[in-house]
């Protein structure tokens, strides 16, 4: 045998060893693996409403620390805030990634767009985030743990009728967010014997108002509804709003973001100090939320950004693990199944609640004053 020839089955038998070695040592961790439930968490981690994305990636990373008793992995992936974007999302999840079921921090948009994926392969998706009448009939596999942004738009009329206030400017972001609360408020502020004296919509990336302050201001509304998809064009009408003298903060009312989101605080500056807005509902007293948020703060350095979503991820991953417990194996139609019909009167950190015939708990809004 040759020189070359020795060298040449030396390696074979080198490499080939090395191969072995590697089998005894990958094969059974990517057996492990296999066995995991795959947890998909699309989510907004880039713009103006990354702190949306951040607090819902922190609660899942402070419950996987903590909590579970299943082999569970989490894949998260950026939603962004558009449709296109989210369903980018959704696709790479549910057909690259594979996983079993999403926890969905996506734009109602997001979340539309995605609606027919989750369905067509029955991977469930549960969203803590509010939604409005187009997420309520989204499909039976898709859950909301957060509030109806129906509900939103009902109970804002409902208070500023209460109130006396009869005049009201409503001003509307163009997301189907948005589009909702503003349509179940007008409807209902009318209904009651409101006037809506000024009515108009925005797109997302305007970014000057003075315009429709100056037609606004002249219309003398007693109050001003804004629904905004994130806060930020909020931030940037409400600066504009003091220079041009409009009204002052303690009539002006506004959605949920505005008040969680540091670029609306840092575009308004101190004129959004005293707005009005309305806070979903959820359990701040329940000991378990109030433990589950003290080891946020240990694991991150900070309080949940937006309370409600950290609670309602958690219910839905307890959710799971709930489901877990009781089977042997996953199947997708079966969670899908545990969902409708076991969830009833649930006890969890966003309060007592059921899931109705669509998927929906509907626990409403309380009001607040951004300080």
């Amino acid at each position: 045998m040759t020189l070359a020839a020795v060298i040449s089955e030396k390696s074979v038998r080198v490499g080939l060893s090395a191969w072995l070695l590697l089998t005894v040592f990958i094969a059974p961790a990517l057996g492990q693996d296999e066995k995991k439930i795959r947890v998909g968490v699309p989510t907004i981690l880039s713009g103006d409403l990354a702190v949306l994305g951040q607090n819902i990636e922190r609660t899942v990373r402070s419950y996987e620390k903590r909590y579970l008793r299943h082999p569970i992995a989490f894949v998260v992936e950026d939603a962004r805030k558009s449709s296109l974007d989210g369903l980018r999302a959704y696709q790479r999840l549910i057909n690259v990634e594979k996983v079993h079921m999403i926890i969905g921090g996506t734009s109602s948009n997001g979340t539309i767009a995605g609606a027919p994926l989750v369905n067509t392969s029955k991977t469930v998706l549960i969203t803590p985030l509010t939604g409005g009448s187009n997420i309520d009939k989204a499909g039976p596999f898709v859950f909301r743990i957060g509030n109806s942004d129906v509900l939103n738009g009902y109970q804002q009329a409902d208070i500023l009728i209460e109130q006396g206030v009869r005049r009201v400017a409503l001003f509307t972001e163009l997301t189907e967010y948005t589009q909702d609360i503003a349509k179940f408020f007008r409807e209902r502020f009318t209904e009651k014997g409101g006037s809506i004296v000024f009515d108009e919509d925005f797109p997302p990336d305007l970014d000057s108002f003075k315009s429709h302050i100056t037609k606004m201001n002249g219309r003398n509304p007693e109050a001003l509804v804004m629904a905004t998809q994130t806060g930020l064009a909020f931030g940037i009408f409400l600066r504009e709003l003091q220079e041009l003298k409009g009204l002052p903060p303690s009539r002006i009312h506004t959605n949920f973001v505005a008040a969680s989101n540091p670029d609306a605080h840092t575009a308004a500056g101190p004129a959004i100090i005293g707005v009005n807005y309305l806070a979903p509902r959820y359990d701040a007293d329940n000991p378990k939320l109030k433990k589950f948020f003290l080891e946020y703060r240990e694991d991150h350095g900070v309080d949940p950004a937006i309370p409600f979503h950290t609670a309602g991820t958690f219910d839905a991953l307890e959710m799971l693990q709930s489901f877990l417990d009781r089977e042997p194996a996953f199947d997708r139609e079966r969670f899908q199944r545990f969902l409708s019909t076991e969830i009833k009167n649930y006890r969890g950190l966003m309060g007592v609640y059921s899931f109705d015939s669509e998927g929906n708990a509907d626990l409403g809004f309380l009001p607040a004053v951004i300080e």
